[in-house]
């Protein structure tokens, strides 16, 4: 990339990190949080002691008691984690740990938005780039996931640097590209499990692009030549992902079979949809295109939906933008599209589990919102072309996003688009109102003022996950240190979290009514959590 695309993408980036890292204290600690800080945290402890102690680390028993927690994910990620709370915390004391671990999630926030800006500017100019780096931003459950200490957020920003690398790349076939190539894919692969699958989105690019190859003649069908960098790719990725992963060092072929087996056979997990709770058979093929529908803001979906119209007439060679149209303009629109539906036809045509919303298929998104930028750029051109058509469109465009971000904030997970009623639309069509098990800031402010002096506070449906996310709120100081998170229905205060997925949820409900209610947490007019005082 010239220095005249780097710099604007670079500043982008240090403006997003900064603004992701300066709200980090008003967003909740998930139920995963508690997976990959601590796994983080020991990622980090070892990689440390292989500067100081190098022969003591590489010991089985050090690379067993550094690696073994939260194994069943590959490692790149969770130690940027570690080095956040390193930096933020134990060297710096900026931050409590748990905001500082997540200033490791943030910078793969800021990356996947650095790489939109980059890959807009690039095919579109400078000012659909800026909405379509913005639009990403205001998507109120992407700037969440962007600041929780999660995998799904750095898969997305790996999967988008593998995408924007294979495309500038690929048709170079120097050797040097091919190296960059399977860097960026072992990169990737060494983040979350659902990085092959941009591989796998390449690989039918390349068959698409060359059908006009194909022969047939007397002896039978010729085939193209198979690129060099099909094989390397996966191949050298793989041996990144292994070289990047301490805990498969001792027994390579064995703990990667164990990773696989986890994963072929992952424990359910509900969700409720369509008004039902989901879990055996998992939910069906179009809860991802539904949930992908309902949760964007309005005016962002109808940028999306012109973008994609847009990209399906390029692909087919029906529409050319009017300026600087590129030899390949359709096809980047048929790259595009193809891994955008790789990415997001994965979750929804494959047997696993649907569940967390969007998080599951997160790469999906910095496709979609290039795809807005494609919206933006078609719609400009049926504007006159003045000085204010660019902040006037973007502003109209991003103001569903900017409405809904402020609307949902600490809230992020229970946003819906206006086009489905909001929160209040998406309940009676029969979506879940939240998720994850957040314990939430608010949440903890209103218990550390409303709980009695060494108060016993218990939750339902799911206790055991906000037992576990507790002690994080205590150290950064949101929940009171002497609250006591146990007691059941004899606790001072219960709290009845409205997630439709637990079954045991309308008897609860029912168990709890006559207990006096101390307070309702509503947003847009839906109690997410009900506090209950003694009988």
């Amino acid at each position: 990339m010239s220095a005249r695309l780097r710099n604007p993408a670079l500043l982008v980036f240090f403006l997003v990190f900064v603004a992701a890292a300066l709200t980090l204290p008003e967003v909740g600690v998930t139920d995963d949080d508690d997976f990959y800080l601590p796994a983080g945290h020991s990622y980090f402890r070892w990689s440390r002691r292989v500067v100081s102690e190098p022969s003591a680390a590489l010991r089985q028993d050090q690379l067993d008691a550094h690696w073994s927690p939260n194994r069943e994910h590959p490692p790149l990620a969770k130690w940027f984690i570690g080095l956040g709370r390193y930096l933020g915390h134990e060297l710096s004391g900026w931050m409590p740990a748990l905001d500082a671990g997540r200033l490791g999630t943030c910078f793969f926030f800021a990356l996947v938005v650095a790489l939109i800006f980059a890959l807009a500017r690039e095919r579109l100019g400078l000012g659909p780039a800026i909405f379509a780096a913005a639009a990403f931003v205001l998507i109120p459950r992407l700037a969440f996931h962007g600041r929780v200490a999660t995998l799904d957020m750095p898969v997305a920003a790996m999967s988008t640097l593998f995408f924007f690398a294979f495309w500038r790349l690929h048709r170079t076939r120097s050797a040097k590209a091919i190296l960059l190539m399977t860097l960026a894919f072992g990169l990737a692969l060494s983040t979350k499990l659902n990085a092959p699958f941009t591989l796998l989105a390449c690989g039918g690019f390349w068959l698409l692009e060359s059908l006009p190859e194909f022969r047939r003649n007397r002896e039978g069908i010729q085939l193209p030549d198979l690129p060099l960098w099909l094989l390397i790719i996966p191949v050298g990725g793989l041996l990144i992902q292994v070289a990047l992963w301490p805990w498969l060092w001792p027994d390579v072929i064995g703990r990667f079979s164990e990773y696989v087996r986890f994963h072929t056979g992952h424990y359910p997990i509900y969700l409720f949809y369509e008004g039902q709770i989901w879990e055996r058979p998992f939910a069906p093929w179009h809860a991802p295109f539904a949930h992908t529908w309902a949760v964007l803001p309005t005016s962002l979906l109808f940028a999306a939906l012109v973008g994609f119209a847009v990209l399906l007439r390029q692909a087919f060679g029906f529409e050319r933008f009017d300026e600087r149209p590129g030899p390949d303009e359709g096809m980047f629109a048929r790259y595009l599209l193809i891994h955008g539906f790789i990415a997001i036809g994965t979750v929804a045509f494959s047997p696993v589990p649907k569940y967390g919303g969007i998080k599951l298929f997160l790469p999906f998104f910095p496709l979609l919102a290039i795809a807005m930028g494609f919206g933006m750029k078609r719609l400009l051109e049926c504007l006159p072309k003045k000085p204010w058509a660019v902040p006037v469109l973007a502003g109209l465009l991003l103001s569903g996003g900017a409405i809904d971000s402020w609307k949902f904030r600490g809230q992020a997970l229970s946003s819906f688009g206006a086009h489905v009623g909001g929160l209040s639309g998406a309940v009676q069509r029969g979506y879940e109102r939240q998720y994850y098990d957040v314990f939430d800031r608010h949440m903890a402010r209103w218990l550390s003022e409303n709980t009695p002096k060494s108060g016993r506070v218990y939750f339902e449906p799911n206790h055991k996950e906000y037992v576990r996310s507790g002690p994080y709120l205590k150290r950064t100081g949101d929940l009171r240190s002497d609250i006591r998170l146990r007691g059941g229905h004899r606790a001072d205060i219960v709290v009845l979290t409205h997630e439709r997925r637990w079954r045991t949820f309308a008897d609860l409900a029912e168990k709890l009514k006559h207990r006096p209610v101390l307070y309702e947490h509503r947003v847009d007019g839906v109690v997410l959590w009900t506090a209950f005082g003694r009988d």
